[in-house]
């Protein structure tokens, strides 16, 4: 049974990852809507009988000439909660294009960027680019993957700490001979 219809406007549309659940709240992403002029996606709260919707974040539209915007866009990874802080990944956007690792407090306050993937026309980089997948959280240390870039342009397992942002590149994907 459907407990919430996404409009595909302020409260985004196309849900592609995995929900979490705390209480009797679900926590999401919608890699699409969250503005009537473009959105790249939302993150968002609502009660598991299907009332209480609220948009955390709405990411902005990106920049038709470089793919660019200020806070990432497409977020199609799971979220992960750490007492009263969402932790995610954009897909695309940032200040390069590439993608961004962001966190919101679960009221939508205090949304902050990360950290914000190399530079968009070079997908040899070291920290990597397009960073699908869900992170996990151990301590105060993310950890996630991204599906290009790293120095065979074949994608990166990476780091961050919570706390200090410290990014660290774990392991690049390297194509075969």
């Amino acid at each position: 049974t459907p407990i919430y219809p996404f409009t595909g406007f302020n409260d985004g549309d196309q849900p592609a990852a995995t929900l979490i659940i705390s209480g009797n709240t679900l926590y999401g992403t919608a890699s699409g809507g969250g503005d009537d002029a473009g959105g790249t996606g939302t993150v968002f709260s609502v009660h598991t009988d299907g009332t209480g919707f609220t948009t955390l974040h709405a990411f902005t539209p990106l920049d038709q000439d470089t793919s660019t915007n200020k806070d990432g866009a497409l977020p199609y990874s799971q979220l992960v909660l750490s007492g009263n802080t969402l932790y995610g990944a954009a897909s695309q956007g940032g200040d390069f294009g590439n993608g961004t690792v962001f966190s919101v407090a679960v009221n939508g306050s205090n949304f902050t960027i990360l950290h914000t993937f190399s530079a968009n026309n070079d997908i040899f980089n070291s920290d990597g680019v397009l960073p699908y997948g869900g992170l996990i959280l151990s301590g105060t240390t993310l950890y996630g993957t991204a599906s290009g870039g790293g120095t065979s342009a074949c994608g990166t397992i990476f780091s961050i700490d919570t706390g200090t942002l410290d990014f660290k590149t774990l392991y690049e994907f390297v194509d075969f001979p």
